[in-house]
């Protein structure tokens, strides 16, 4: 039988799992998998590969997951992706799951529960009051906006290009980046950058998948990026640049890039780092480097949200021992 794996953010995979329960009965194959703050894909993976091993079939596995593009989406398409059946699904609700528990058989492929849980999803969205477009009446999604010109076919220009916001963020292109973060700086372009991420073929796809459809979004190496800063071609872009750590800045600033301002986002907590809030978690080399930005003086502030009140980083840092 298709093992069923629910996976939210927070504590939500848990309790659409219990409710379902309530309505449908308890039932066999079905796993929720918590996404927690301080966590990261890792996380998600260990726990995903833990379920995998406990039931014995990778090909046999449906993942429902909250968010197209979040952290428990793109954990799991890693772990789909070298298999031959499994698949993700985004946007699990309360009918889609029920319809899958009722319909799930021996007989059930993943692809048919895939069928049977989209309609499920939208059949379950009715309105009181108003009425709402029949599935054959659905508007076509609008036209994503033109894509900024390639300057590189243009004539050259001076300066450098602007950089809105620069963040630390270990998931690099995600939802809240996608939505709050872009739309707050008014950029026409992300850069995503990552040595280790920018030669990994698969994380590159999702990230530049879960990009919005109208900035140019790129995953490019340190030494990329230093090279695009210098170019002048670049002068007039507007560019979020999104690292993962703070020793890729240091190496940035290092290789000329004008730096002044440092958002410090989401940091994922792994063995040996210590948490200075509830969403960064450092290690002695995430101190030092810190502590390296404050002396070329950047200004760095902790920030998850483009709506939440920013915080100094450097007093976070005062009691952190190694």
């Amino acid at each position: 039988m298709i093992q069923l794996v629910v996976a939210c953010h927070g504590r939500f995979a848990e309790e659409l799992v219990n409710s379902a329960a309530m309505v449908f009965g308890e039932a066999e194959g079905v796993h929720a998998v918590t996404f927690m703050p301080g966590e990261g894909p890792e996380d998600l993976i260990r726990k995903y590969e833990a379920i995998i091993a406990e039931t014995g079939s990778a090909d046999d596995v449906l993942f429902l997951v909250d968010l197209f593009g979040g952290s428990p989406y793109n954990a799991a398409i890693r772990v789909v992706a070298p298999t031959a059946k499994a698949d993700v699904l985004s946007g699990v609700n309360l009918p889609m799951l029920l319809e899958l528990l009722d319909s799930r058989d021996e007989k059930s492929t993943v692809a048919d529960l895939v069928a049977s849980a989209y309609n499920a999803s939208f059949e379950g969205t009715k309105a009181f009051r108003n009425a709402l477009p029949t599935a054959s009446a659905t508007p076509a999604p609008a036209e994503a906006a033109a894509p900024v010109a390639d300057h590189r076919a243009g004539r050259p220009t001076s300066g450098h290009m602007q950089i809105p916001l620069l963040r630390i963020d270990s998931r690099l292109i995600h939802g809240q980046v996608a939505t709050s973060w872009a739309k707050a700086v008014k950029c026409d372009a992300i850069f995503a950058i990552s040595d280790e991420v920018a030669q990994d073929e698969l994380r590159s796809k999702l990230l530049l998948q879960v990009a919005p459809a109208h900035l140019q979004s790129y995953v490019i190496t340190v030494d990329k990026a230093i090279k695009v800063w210098h170019n002048p071609m670049y002068a007039d872009r507007k560019v979020l640049w999104l690292v993962t750590k703070p020793g890729d800045i240091v190496r940035l600033i290092e290789g000329g890039v004008d730096i002044k301002q440092v958002n410090v986002g989401g940091m994922t907590h792994r063995e040996g780092c210590k948490l200075i809030s509830q969403a960064v978690a450092v290690d002695a080399d995430d101190v030092a480097a810190f502590k390296r930005l404050h002396e070329m003086g950047v200004k760095m502030t902790l920030q998850q949200l483009a709506t939440s009140p920013a915080e100094d980083v450097m007093p976070k840092l005062a009691n952190v021992k190694f």
